[in-house]
């Protein structure tokens, strides 16, 4: 049989968990923050440090930042500071991408923001493990707001927002030299890849996911593989770049718990006019 042609059951190969097994699973996963596609992932950005900002959510939570130095933030949403260790990216002159696991929580619960900070808009991720479907699964809540910071105005109209001007379109996505993968924004509300080269070839997947317009280039998107290993993926792309930075979190086939920030090089493989079918 063609290996390329084998079948692919997702489900098949996730590992029904309880919440115990799985916090045990988190709290012994040291290495958590490294992964296989960090090849193309931009360098950590400094950019950030020394800046205090206040996240105002439209209808969730209220934090206050302060990015001590390259990677020391100390947070405070109103039950006081925590310090965690954070990592930031910047995909557009004023647009970054920012992501930490708070540590010892329970259930494990992870953040990634996007950070405009000439608009003073915000997007945050806020993620735990486990869902009323499966102790393995990730559920998130996902916010818009504005970000506050002494001296500073911002919009009172604005906001980051659901979008349809990706549906229709496909792009590749080069994480390594040996790894490949083409995602296709079929409708508004999922996604489907296939694995083009490296390791799982020829297999396809599909999700739930929500998009986003952050300006007239930069998008972010979000799934969640729940017909499969439960885990969240996160992609901040630029199309003037043709680059993204995003984080994986949660645990994979492999039984491997993780939280880490990739990157990959982008490139155009078409499009289809689809997107005005489709009825909110």
């Amino acid at each position: 049989m063609n290996k390329l042609l084998r079948p692919y059951r997702p489900r098949r190969m996730a590992i029904d968990m309880t919440e115990q097994e799985v916090a045990d699973l988190v709290a012994n996963s040291p290495d958590c923050l490294t992964g296989d596609l960090t090849g193309r992932r931009p360098e950590f950005s400094l950019k950030l440090a020394g800046k205090n900002l206040t996240l105002r959510s439209d209808d969730g939570p209220t934090i206050k930042y302060s990015f001590i130095d390259r990677h020391k933030l100390i947070w405070d949403s109103g039950e006081g500071e925590r310090e965690e260790y954070y990592e930031a990216f910047q995909i557009d002159k004023s647009i970054f991408l920012v992501a930490y696991l708070i540590k010892d929580s329970r259930p494990a619960t992870s953040v990634t923001a996007v950070l405009d900070i000439e608009m003073n808009l915000m997007t945050l991720i806020i993620s735990t493990m486990g869902t009323p479907l499966a102790a393995r699964y990730v559920g998130q809540k996902i916010y818009h707001g504005v970000i506050e910071s002494e001296g500073t105005r911002y919009s009172l109209a604005w906001r980051h927002h659901p979008t349809r001007e990706l549906v229709g379109g496909s792009m590749g996505w080069s994480y390594r030299d040996d790894i490949c993968s083409q995602h296709i924004y079929g409708s508004p509300y999922s996604i489907a890849w296939v694995i083009l080269n490296g390791p799982g070839t020829g297999l396809l997947g599909t999700a739930p996911c929500k998009y986003y317009k952050i300006n007239d280039h930069v998008y972010l998107y979000s799934w969640v593989e729940t017909f499969g290993s439960g885990q969240q993926g996160v992609v901040l792309m630029n199309l003037h770049l043709m680059h993204d930075v995003g984080t994986f979190y949660g645990i994979t086939h492999g039984q491997r718990f993780e939280f880490y920030a990739y990157g990959a090089r982008g490139y155009n493989l078409g499009s289809y006019n689809t997107k005005d079918l489709f009825k909110w």
